[in-house]
């Protein structure tokens, strides 16, 4: 499975929760879509980079990875049940979360809100903007 990564990073970087939510993070995270991936580079909290592809020396701290038909379901417009978010997506179908955890949970709600704007790319609809 392949995401427009270029646009990926442009909503990213003009997106206002993911900026507050992602605030003095620093990351690279590693995507793993079936046998595509690539690594989204965060610096003080935005958005700064894509690397793609992602090769197996590259450099990164925190690693996603599912098959082409779990992420399927996690950026369909309407998620299946347990697909909604990435950590039931892990309990029930096999999507891993892998590497620096500490920094991946205390930066949950900038990773479910980089899940959002991933899932408004694929589906090539405006992300939605909380009130």
């Amino acid at each position: 499975m392949r995401i427009a990564t270029d646009e990926l990073l442009a909503r990213l970087k003009e997106d206002p929760e993911f900026g507050l939510t992602a605030r003095l993070w620093d990351c690279r995270i590693r995507f793993r879509m079936g046998a595509d991936g690539f690594i989204l580079v965060i610096r003080g909290g935005e958005a700064t980079a894509v690397v793609e592809p992602a090769g197996i020396f590259d450099d990164w701290q925190i690693a996603i990875s599912a098959d082409d038909e779990v992420w399927g379901n996690v950026l369909a417009a309407v998620p299946p049940p347990f697909f909604h978010d990435l950590f039931p997506a892990q309990l029930h179908h096999g999507l891993r979360m892998e590497g620096d955890l500490e920094s991946l949970f205390a930066y949950y709600g900038a990773v479910r809100r980089l899940t959002e704007v991933m899932r408004s790319v694929h589906n090539d609809a405006p992300v939605a903007i909380p009130a």
